[in-house]
């Protein structure tokens, strides 16, 4: 690691960065998202400097932004959506102006937003909630269904498409108890053979190699796990390296197709090269991290976002 430095400074003792994104085209166009407690912010220029964008106010102040996506097709529809209390929020400008969609009250609080790898073809969008389970919406955001059928936890943490959705319509959803599966695109849920003593689960990715299709599943307090029967079957990833929170996944494919994991833990950034079987620290955190983002496939450099401190960019 050859250096960091402050790239979003949040004060105030409960200045998070809830969530980072990054368009598809990063690389080029140096467009990045930062969901924080002090609302929604955007840099056009790699992270050098951040805008707040004007989304939605609450008693004078910008409204928390919990969650933050962007369509893995920006290139041609420039589509961002945004969390906030009680609604969506959908930009179809690169975050220039913004629409929302409301909820029936109470507000929802969302937590986590994914999206469908085929967006562009089938408009497909999902929502998880702390307690009124899972949002969906097939129009690009305009219009959301609670989709809980079969759903018994509705505190949602995490989700995750599968990367072959328009062949098996598969979604999961990690929540405090385990981990829930649809197999028709989210409409209907059950429960999945993950170990229920090592709940709750806080993240969620697919890793697709050249001759097998891993997933992995980050728990609050027992490391990470992997499955490579699509969930059938789990073994735990490095516990000496991942002991304890596992609050964030990423999956990076290199230019040769090798994908490597990254996993956020309570102590840093950690990536592995070798399908988790291993693990490197690429930034241990002095304060508690809440949230990180390499948005290149590159890997030269990674946001971290630092309770209280605001996001670090560091160069790899």
């Amino acid at each position: 690691m050859r250096g960091e430095r402050i790239s979003l400074e949040l004060t105030g003792s409960d200045a998070t960065a809830y969530a980072l994104a990054a368009s598809p085209g990063f690389a080029k166009d140096g467009l990045c998202f930062a969901a924080t407690s002090g609302g929604l912010y955007r840099s056009t220029d790699g992270g050098d400097c951040w805008e707040s964008l004007p989304i939605v106010e609450e008693q004078g102040a910008q409204m928390a932004a919990t969650a933050v996506a962007v369509s893995p097709s920006f290139d041609q529809d420039r589509t961002v959506f945004a969390a906030v209390k009680g609604g969506i929020l959908r930009s179809s400008d690169g975050g220039d102006t913004w629409f929302a969609a409301k909820f029936p009250a109470p507000p929802p609080l969302f937590t986590t937003l994914a999206i469908s790898p085929y967006f562009a073809q089938d408009g497909l969008m999902l929502a998880g909630t702390m307690e009124d389970g899972v949002f969906s919406s097939t129009d690009r955001g305009v219009n959301w269904q609670p989709w809980n059928f079969g759903l018994f936890d509705l505190g949602v943490l995490c989700l995750a498409a599968s990367p072959h959705l328009r062949e098996d319509e598969t979604i999961l959803a990690g929540t405090e108890t385990g981990l829930y599966r649809s197999t028709n695109g989210g409409r209907a849920w059950r429960e999945s053979g993950f170990p229920s003593e090592f709940a709750p689960i806080l993240s969620l990715a697919y890793a697709i190699g050249k001759d097998e299709s891993l997933l992995f599943a980050g728990t609050e307090g027992k490391g990470l796990f992997i499955s490579c029967d699509d969930g059938a079957s789990w073994d735990r990833s490095a516990p000496n390296s991942l002991p304890g929170s596992v609050n964030q996944l990423q999956i990076l494919y290199k230019p040769d197709g090798r994908a490597e994991i990254y996993a956020l833990s309570e102590d840093g950034v950690l990536r592995s090269r070798d399908a988790g079987q291993n693990w490197e620290f690429l930034a241990e955190a002095e304060d508690p991290p809440t949230a990180f983002l390499v948005p290149d496939p590159s890997g030269e450099a990674m946001f971290l976002g630092l309770a209280g401190k605001g996001i670090v960019q560091y160069e790899l």
